[in-house]
């Protein structure tokens, strides 16, 4: 039997790269931003945002952040810079936006690609505050396990 040319060259890993807006970014605000959300409540989120003083090559968010529907990559990375929870759960929160960051490289090197695992370990470490918190919620309430695609999408950055 001949070998075929294109199983050669065609490995999936080259070509199917994860996209950073619609991967991560949209994982933030599908995922993160709504934990976030259910912890603190849409209010009081929306009121940290509009209260947060103006900083030079960040946004401000001087109506808050819940009436917007579309974002661009640099508004999703102006909200991930300023978000707000308790401690455990910022933890985890902090070690998947670490990830975020790392994954903007422009170059993988193995120790960046070390790093990338670890704030993903670090994740995995804290995540159980972020269920403790009832913060990833269905349909029909609390969400006891972390079975979300982006997140296990995730793992083919590193």
């Amino acid at each position: 039997m001949k070998p075929n040319h294109f199983t050669s060259v065609g490995d999936p890993a080259y070509f199917l790269v994860p996209d950073i807006l619609h991967t991560l970014h949209n994982f933030f605000f599908d995922h993160i931003f709504k934990w976030c959300k259910e912890v603190l409540g849409a209010d009081e989120l929306d009121l940290h945002f509009r209260r947060q003083h103006k900083h030079i090559g960040t946004r401000h968010f001087f109506q808050g952040v819940l009436h917007i529907q579309q974002m661009t990559g640099r508004e999703h990375q102006d909200i991930q810079r300023t978000i707000v929870a308790d401690a455990n759960f910022i933890q985890a929160i902090h070690a998947l936006i670490d990830f975020i960051y790392q994954a903007q490289s422009p170059t993988f090197t193995p120790s960046l690609i070390t790093a990338m695992t670890s704030s993903l370990a670090e994740f995995h470490r804290f995540k159980r505050a972020i269920i403790s918190a009832e913060a990833c919620r269905g349909t029909s309430g609390p969400i006891e396990y972390f079975e979300i695609p982006k997140l296990e999408l995730l793992t083919s950055f590193a």
